[in-house]
């Protein structure tokens, strides 16, 4: 599609953006307007309003129906049929790179990983990985998810009764072993 002059310039009255970031931008959207102002948001091109999200369902005001050909979606080219894929591969990057597994040790960060490093850990070295993850929860280390798409309360605090538990056995075996030693010390003074 040919994208003239005329909607660059709308384009960029709506956003401050350059000529050659708008045009692409209408190129990309197949002259799609709001497609364009949501690709430049993606790309960080413009912010993104806080709490803002986008639809096409709701009450036009007299406004949005004057310029009802900016906000109701065109159909796609027939080129932009792969476009979903890629945003399916954009969230799978971002779920990986952007959240991270922290390693916690007396309220303390130790380190954290991104969930992807975690991932091919657990892949490639799964019989090392996991003994040392939970070898760590004996010795007061503590593990919790953080980011934008795994900080949850419910995950966290599953991870931190794990712990606590952990923490609580690995007092009672301690609390054995002394006993444990402080009788056989009896017995050998007594023996002797």
């Amino acid at each position: 599609m040919e994208i003239t002059l005329e909607q660059v310039e709308r384009l960029r009255e709506k956003a401050d953006v350059s000529y050659a970031q708008a045009k692409e931008a209408l190129e990309y959207s197949g002259g799609n307007l709001l497609d364009a102002l949501i690709y430049l948001e993606e790309k960080g091109a413009i912010p993104r309003p806080e709490e803002a999200y986008y639809s096409t369902r709701g009450e036009h005001t007299a406004a949005a129906q004057e310029n009802q050909a900016d906000v109701l979606p065109q159909p796609l080219p027939e080129e932009k049929k792969a476009r979903p894929r890629m945003n399916i591969f954009s969230r799978i990057r971002y779920l990986l790179l952007d959240n991270e597994l922290e390693i916690w040790r007396k309220d303390q960060p130790v380190t954290a990983l991104p969930v992807l490093i975690l991932i091919l850990l657990l892949v490639f070295a799964l019989y090392v990985t996991l003994p040392l993850l939970i070898l760590g929860l004996f010795f007061g280390f503590r593990y919790r998810f953080s980011g934008p798409d795994l900080e949850r309360d419910g995950i966290n605090n599953m991870m931190g009764n794990v712990a606590d538990g952990a923490a609580d056995l690995g007092r009672q075996v301690m609390d054995e072993l002394r006993s444990q030693h402080d009788k056989y010390t009896r017995n050998k003074k007594d023996g002797q």
